[in-house]
């Protein structure tokens, strides 16, 4: 019999929040157990010692230890994954950069170490969480999402909110959760971060054009964009 792989489920500061949609997949993840072992995870009161194969990590970095606790995690595992919102981009707290300072810290784990894969949203989706598992396990290159959460809204024939004055952050946003908030008649906050081709500039003008007040972290995060691009 093939020997499972070793995983950890790891946090940092976080509401625990992506951990807990895994561990809440009941009869799927009991399948999961067939092919895995999980021998890290502070929520099932597992502290595993040695190498392991994946490292799932959820939440961002707030503080020295925290800074030291990814770096150990990083050296012991063969594969890492930022899991989340907050491990991927800092989550809703990483908007203080753009604004006042601040004495909170909410740091990417991908700022202090390399990430392997990425795993967006807050929660991350047990499904995509399946199938990016299934794929390293087969050695296999996971799919890349390059679609918008508007593009999927669209199919639901749902009202753009755009057009009824809302903010919504859904034409900028990576896609992959079937447009989950927009369904449910709340906007996009933007948790599966910034598509790979979005346009913050474009989308400015589109909120102006609608009479839709822009939010100064837009507008910050439109001056870094353009800075970058001048350093490329």
């Amino acid at each position: 019999m093939k020997e499972r792989m070793r995983i950890g489920l790891y946090s940092l500061s976080s509401c625990e929040g992506c951990i807990v949609e895994i561990l809440n997949m009941e009869d799927k993840l009991l399948e999961i157990l067939k092919h895995v072992e999980i021998v890290d995870c502070r929520l099932l009161g597992i502290t595993g010692e040695g190498n392991i194969d994946i490292a799932f990590v959820e939440g961002f970095i707030s503080s020295n230890d925290e800074e030291e606790k990814i770096r150990e995690i990083r050296k012991k595992a063969r594969v890492l994954v930022a899991m989340g919102d907050c491990a991927c981009s800092g989550g809703r707290f990483l908007i203080k950069d753009f604004g006042e300072a601040s004495g909170i810290r909410a740091d990417p784990i991908d700022k202090i170490i390399k990430v392997d894969y990425y795993l967006w949203g807050c929660p991350v989706n047990s499904e995509e969480f399946l199938i990016l598992l299934r794929d390293i396990i087969q050695d296999k290159k996971p799919r890349e999402i390059s679609k918008t959460v508007c593009s999927e809204c669209i199919f639901f024939e749902k009202e753009c909110l755009l057009d009824k004055g809302i903010l919504c952050l859904g034409p900028i946003t990576r896609g992959g959760c079937n447009a989950l908030c927009l369904v449910n008649n709340r906007a996009c906050f933007g948790c599966r971060g910034l598509s790979e081709d979005a346009n913050i500039g474009g989308f400015i003008k589109i909120l102006k054009e609608k009479g839709i007040e822009v939010p100064d972290y837009l507008k910050k995060l439109s001056e870094v964009m353009k800075l970058g691009e001048k350093t490329h």
